[in-house]
C-alpha cells in the first residue's frame, strides 16, 4: 500500500503483474464494462424512433466499449510486462476518462433531454394547427 504512495510507483515503465486476486476482479470489470456497451448497443437499435433514448444508449455504449476495451488492454500488455503501456498510471488515466464519460452523460440526461422534450413537444403543436 505504501508504494500508492509514491510517484516512482505510478510512473514505472515495468511494474510487474497483477496479484491474482486483482487481476481477476480488474478483469471482471472491465468485461462488465464491455458487456454493458454491448448490451447498450441492442437497446440503441431498439429505440430507433425516440432519438432522445438512441442518442443516450449510443453515448453508453461508445463509454462502456472505449474504457472496457482499452482497460482490457492495458491489462493484457502489464501482464505481458511490455514496456511504458503497463504504466499504473495509464490505468488511472483510463478510469478517469470513464468518469468523465459518465460526467457526460449524467449532463446529457439532467440538462439537455429535458429542454429537448420540451422542444419536440412545442412542435407538435405547432404541427397540430397547420394545414397538411
Amino acid at each position: 500500500m505504501g508504494n500508492l504512495l509514491k510517484l516512482s510507483y505510478w510512473f514505472n515503465p515495468m511494474p510487474g503483474p497483477f496479484l491474482d486476486e486483482y487481476l481477476k476482479v480488474v478483469y471482471i470489470f472491465f468485461g462488465l464494462l464491455v458487456i454493458g456497451g454491448l448490451i447498450a448497443w441492442l437497446f440503441m437499435g431498439r429505440n430507433k424512433g425516440n432519438r432522445l433514448i438512441a442518442k443516450f444508449w449510443r453515448r453508453v455504449r461508445a463509454a462502456c466499449l472505449t474504457i472496457g476495451i482499452v482497460g482490457l488492454l492495458l491489462i493484457f500488455f502489464r501482464e505481458q510486462r511490455v514496456s511504458y503501456f503497463s504504466l499504473p498510471f495509464l490505468l488511472v488515466l483510463d478510469i478517469g476518462g470513464g468518469l468523465v464519460w459518465a460526467w457526460v452523460i449524467l449532463k446529457y440526461v439532467v440538462k439537455e433531454v429535458p429542454v429537448k422534450k420540451e422542444e419536440i413537444e412545442k412542435e407538435k403543436q405547432k404541427e397540430k394547427y397547420l394545414p397538411k
